[in-house]
């Protein structure tokens, strides 16, 4: 039986391309892991301590990191070496402790948006250290980058300084010429402490992207930055990371593997593997995939994290919701480093400091410098989607090429139609309009009218018996209904292929009088390195959303043509199980009824004994070791519940 121990929604580098994992085999328990000691994380100090008649002191921290050096023509992409001091970014709102000699904390507090740590101490002569923390637990960003799962500890950063008669009697200790930096290359700090901080930083350029552009910024004078209808900051996420290390080893794991664990709010990204960061692939400096994991996370916490998981290499018809959970996070990714890019700096606390970024996802392996090194993953994700040669191409084909089962595919309609209508991608071609205050309220259920996640709009993905199951057409349905519209914005979904309703998948089944066709089969493939054969989830199959009342019951398909049909029903959070599974003798957890009988015409499940709740009706086509020559024909089938017909509803 196959059974679902844990899942992780990941990327990782290929050299074909995307590739990832789900229903990876092992405990996520870090707890029971051996012997090691799991320590809880530090406590988080942050409010200052007020003194009379202080010395205040003000020393600005900063983090080095490798610069991308990318352009689409692959002459000499990769990341480029360290950065040096001037173009260091600042460490904003992050966490500080202050030591004296002792080693006794005498303050703490957070950075400011200029990266500054701006700090009271008594006047005392003598030696004090400043340490800076990758971790905030503020208005502006909740986020913790820890160096393991055992210790739980962040990294940090130290600087000294002396505190003279000098200084107590001008009662002031600027070092804003000396700042405390956060290293990048591993000859000079082992740990790369750098890389820490540069996870920490694209999370909170996150933050920033999002309370921005859905208007919960504080832009309006006099808002209140804890009040959450009008600011808004993610909730906590932890981040695990390490130099050298691959985080997939926690689970027993052995490719190099970034991802995210749906349900804990943690990140886990590749630090290299077996000690080495200069030739393998590390993520710690790749923005692209740093943002993609993060985007996942939200989906967790913010909508409707309903992807089975699995192999996706960004050019193969995969799951309709592994599609869109992935297409997302590589939409989002693009977007809020495109946004960096086009953002002018301005007054307020929330402006923080930007560098340029470019509209593709790029996955790195390795450094300029350090050893061999290149871009393993490279797509444009403003691409015109019926280009052949472009990732996930939807062709011309419009039977062969809709565009719900393809990743790439959704990561480029979402990224194309929240350009402005303004912003050409091809000739006559140009952005669909929709902004990402739409793309949110409809992704999230938040809006500038004061809904938040815990009191989600009717119009959103997040779970709800209404939309139980999230998918591209789902969503371009919900932008709809918040107000998508206009020529552009059509012209890309039929350029991709995309639907503005679920026709694709999971219509919801009611009574009604219609019938469905399958045009034609396709012989199951072997995708990339697999060694099992996989169904063509788009052409083999009709998948349909069906609610179950608890009353018994029977579901009956009657088909004509020469096509053999199957009739499965799956309970809701499904992973779709192969015929090569099936004829191997195993069976699936996740079906909760099944009809496979080989004589032609007619299949029929029953109900009773099933709980109530929402289900996914699969009619396939049996194409297990057969030919597409074979397949080449058209069926047509209906469905029926106690001899009352059923019809999709496209929502």
């Amino acid at each position: 039986m196959l059974n679902q121990f844990f899942r992780v929604t990941c990327c990782a580098l290929s050299l074909l391309f995307l590739s990832g994992c789900g229903d990876l085999f092992g405990s996520s328990d870090s707890s029971s892991s051996g012997s090691k000691t799991v320590t809880p994380e530090p406590t988080y100090y942050g409010n200052p301590t007020n003194y009379n008649n202080p010395v205040v002191v003000t020393v600005p921290a900063k983090f080095l990191y490798r610069k991308l050096d990318f352009t689409p023509s692959g002459v000499n992409n990769g990341l480029s070496s360290v950065s040096s001091g001037p173009d260091a970014l600042p460490i904003p709102f992050a966490e500080f402790h202050v030591y004296d000699g002792n080693g006794t904390r005498v303050q703490q507090g957070e950075t400011n948006t200029n990266g500054f740590a701006v700090f009271e101490i008594p006047k005392t002569v003598g030696t004090y250290t400043l340490k800076v923390y990758s971790r905030a637990l503020n208005h502006y960003l909740k986020v913790s980058v820890l160096e393991d799962i055992y210790a739980n500890t962040p990294y940090s950063v130290s600087k000294s300084f002396t505190i003279t008669t000098s200084d107590i009697g001008i009662g002031t200790k600027n070092l804003t010429s000396s700042p405390v930096y956060a290293q990048a290359h591993e000859s000079t700090s082992p740990k790369i402490e750098g890389a820490a901080f540069n996870i920490y930083y694209q999370i909170l350029l996150a933050n920033e992207y999002i309370r921005r552009n859905i208007g919960k910024n504080g832009d309006v004078a006099g808002v209140a930055i804890n009040d959450p209808n009008k600011w808004w900051v993610a909730s906590k996420v932890i981040v695990y990371w390490k130099a050298g290390f691959n985080p997939y080893t926690y689970f027993n794991g052995t490719a190099p593997l970034s991802f995210y664990t749906p349900g804990e709010k943690k990140l886990y990204i590749l630090g290299g593997s077996n000690g080495d960061v200069k030739s393998s692939d590390t993520d710690h400096f790749d923005d692209s995939v740093i943002l993609h994991e993060y985007a996942h996370f939200l989906e967790d916490v913010y909508s409707n994290a309903g992807s089975p998981g699995g192999s996706h290499d960004g050019d193969s018809v995969i799951d309709a919701r592994l599609a869109w959970s992935e297409g997302w996070a590589n939409y989002f990714q693009g977007t809020v480093l495109t946004g960096v890019d086009a953002y002018e700096n301005g007054a307020g606390e929330n402006r923080i400091p930007t560098t340029k970024r470019f509209h593709y996802y790029v996955d790195t392996y390795g450094y300029k410098g350090g050893g061999s090194y290149g871009i393993g993953i490279a797509f444009n994700l403003a691409a015109i989607g019926t280009d052949i040669g472009e990732p996930d191409s939807v062709g011309t084909d419009s039977i062969a090429n809709t565009g719900t089962f393809r990743e790439v595919s959704i990561s480029r309609t979402l990224y194309k139609s929240s350009r402005t209508t303004a912003s050409a991608y091809g000739v006559g071609k140009f952005g669909g309009g929709v902004t990402f205050a739409n793309f949110w309220k409809s992704f999230a259920g938040e809006d500038t009218s004061g809904a938040t996640s815990n009191n989600p709009i009717r119009n959103s993905l997040r779970k709800t018996s209404i939309f139980p199951v999230a998918n591209i057409g789902l969503f371009n349905w919900l932008l709809a209904e918040n107000g998508a519209s206009g020529t552009e914005w059509n012209d890309i979904l039929s350029e991709e292929h995309q639907s503005t309703n679920t026709q694709d998948y999971a219509q919801l089944l009611s009574s009604g009088n219609c019938s469905y066709t399958f045009s034609r089969g396709i012989a199951e493939q072997y995708y990339g390195s697999s060694s099992i054969s996989k169904s063509h989830q788009q052409i083999n199959n009709d998948f349909f959303l069906y609610f179950h009342n608890g009353a018994n019951a029977t579901l009956n398909m009657n088909y004509t043509g020469p096509l053999n049909l199957d009739l499965i029903l799956y309970y809701k959070d499904y992973v779709y199980f192969e015929d090569t599974y099936w004829a191997a003798g195993q069976s699936s957890s996740y079906i909760a009824r099944q009809s496979r009988s080989r004589t032609g015409g007619s299949e029929s499940i029953s109900l009773n004994g099933l709980p109530a709740g929402f289900y996914i009706l699969n009619i396939k086509i049996d194409a297990y070791e057969r030919t597409n020559s074979s397949l080449n024909y058209s069926n047509t089938y209906r469905l029926y519940k106690n001899g009352t017909q059923l019809c999709g509803i496209e929502q």
